[in-house]
């Protein structure tokens, strides 16, 4: 799980581009809302969705290719920002925003059946599993999140350039739709 959350991700990439444009007090909002949200993912997954992806699979490739479509949409905004002086300062993703992100975004949902069909028993230590496997989630999102926000933060130190800011973007796009192109051909 905690390496599942650390490795490059939707939700990470836009934390570090968003901590190397907004900074890190402006990007919490999407770090709460990743928080906040995966947990509540693998909760939704633990209670019903597993069932429901089993029984009607289209329902788990409508929310694939609407986070695809999220991922490509996103990857083309940041294509289109410029430096930050040049541009109308745009704000970063709000908690609801990043919250909602958790429920169409590929990995997380193919990560959180995952996790639930691996560490969550439907016996008699049902309730215990959740509880630790929920609390795990809270605190791997945190961390990671966090984590990539920071980078994103300091490495705008490093790129002050025009150049290197047109760099990290282009970067932090291609990596999105990377992130699509290997989850459909996977």
């Amino acid at each position: 799980m905690f390496v599942g959350n650390f490795t490059p991700g939707p939700n990470n990439i836009i934390a570090s581009y968003s901590g190397f444009h907004f900074g890190y007090r402006k990007t919490f909002p999407h770090v709460l809302g990743v928080t906040f949200g995966w947990p509540s993912l693998v909760l939704a997954v633990n209670f019903g969705l597993t069932i429901i992806f089993a029984k009607f699979i289209i329902f788990q490739k409508i929310i694939e290719v609407l986070g695809s479509f999220f991922l490509i949409y996103f990857a083309y905004t940041l294509i289109q920002t410029k430096t930050i002086i040049e541009k109308e300062v745009k704000k970063p993703l709000t908690f609801l925003t990043s919250y909602l992100f958790q429920f169409v975004n590929p990995k997380g949902v193919v990560t959180a059946t995952i996790v639930v069909s691996q560490f969550i028993t439907n016996e008699e230590f049902f309730f215990r599993d959740t509880v630790i496997v929920i609390t795990c989630t809270f605190i791997s999102a945190f961390l990671s999140i966090s984590t990539w926000a920071l980078f994103g933060k300091y490495l705008r130190i490093l790129l002050s350039t025009r150049l290197s800011i047109t760099f990290f973007n282009y970067l932090m796009a291609s990596f999105l739709i990377l992130i699509v192109v290997l989850f459909w051909t996977s």
